[in-house]
């Protein structure tokens, strides 16, 4: 059984009186120990379907099932319990620190409100995540503003594992830190999913840290999910337009004849104007008149590959 499966989820935001939808009929699952990779452009909806997941904005349809309870319809004291088994690393490791709190009553705070009334059994838990995430525990009387940014997101990391979550959401954990920086909280995070047994879902619109970091790739755009597979099959054999555009946009060294440049026309669009039929035709370089009066639907291939276009 999966630990996180996402059914037809929905998210709707209201803006200048017109309804936006952000996440419009994604499915997914995240199995234990597993970490999904879900990237595109800023403006695809990534952090909306993942704080949909999280239930920090509330979805407008479908079922966000955590192990065997679908936890979309939950609110107030009946997420309590479940707000203790999924956690999120936001992308911004000092905007999303209280300024005016120390990093102890950072990791503290959470565990008062979960009801770990034992003051040994919290400083225990304190220090030892302060040791995982590779912080002195002498930092613990200190502020955040105290501390450069890669030392932040590991306060952000460790506030995220306090309470022992088995799903950890990151929204771009890593783009505001310099290029030195990632790689010491991707190869923290690895280690963590390793020694705590964790799941990922690894948001990101950069596709060489996906490459690095994750099992499985889901490709969103405009809302929908274009393409899903394992990373090494994505990226050896890309299928749609968009998943290839991707892919040839990353830098590198070598001379790989399978990553062609792909044109793409214009910008993302709005979500208040969604195209007809396939919501990338607009920028795709293979569109035809299909594509304008049917979107297509995801599709699976018999590798367990998935993808939604007509001419894959």
């Amino acid at each position: 059984m999966s630990l996180l499966a996402v059914e037809n989820l929905e998210t709707s935001y209201t803006s200048h009186g017109r309804r936006l939808k952000a996440v419009d009929g994604v499915s997914f699952t995240v199995a234990k120990g597993e970490t999904v990779g879900l990237v595109g452009e800023s403006g695809c909806g990534k952090s909306s379907l993942g704080k949909t997941v999280l239930r920090l904005v509330p979805s407008s349809g479908g079922a966000i099932r955590l192990g065997d309870t679908d936890i979309a319809p939950l609110d107030g004291r009946a997420l309590i319990p479940f707000r203790r088994r999924m956690q999120m690393i936001f992308q911004d490791p000092f905007a999303s620190l209280n300024p005016r709190q120390t990093v102890r009553t950072l990791l503290d705070t959470p565990l008062k409100v979960h009801g770990i009334t034992d003051a040994v059994e919290r400083e225990s838990r304190i220090n030892t995540i302060m040791d995982k995430v590779g912080l002195p525990r002498t930092a613990l009387a200190r502020y955040p503003h105290e501390f450069s940014g890669g030392q932040r997101q590991r306060i952000g990391i460790a506030r995220a594992l306090i309470l022992a979550p088995e799903l950890i959401v990151c929204d771009e954990p890593v783009s505001a830190l310099d290029v030195s920086i990632q790689a010491q909280i991707l190869n923290l995070l690895v280690d963590l999913k390793r020694d705590l047994g964790l799941s990922y879902l690894f948001i990101s619109h950069d596709m060489s840290v996906v490459r690095y970091f994750t099992d499985r790739v889901l490709v969103m755009y405009l809302g929908r999910i274009v393409e899903s597979g394992s990373y090494d099959t994505l990226w050896s054999n890309p299928l749609h337009p968009y998943t290839k555009a991707l892919i040839a946009a990353v830098p590198s060294y070598d001379i790989d004849k399978k990553r062609t440049a792909v044109a793409l026309k214009g910008e993302l669009p709005s979500a208040a104007q969604i195209p007809s039929g396939c919501r990338f035709r607009l920028r795709c370089p293979i569109a035809q008149d299909t594509c304008a009066a049917q979107e297509p639907a995801l599709r699976t291939l018999p590798n367990g590959q998935q993808v939604a276009c007509h001419f894959a």
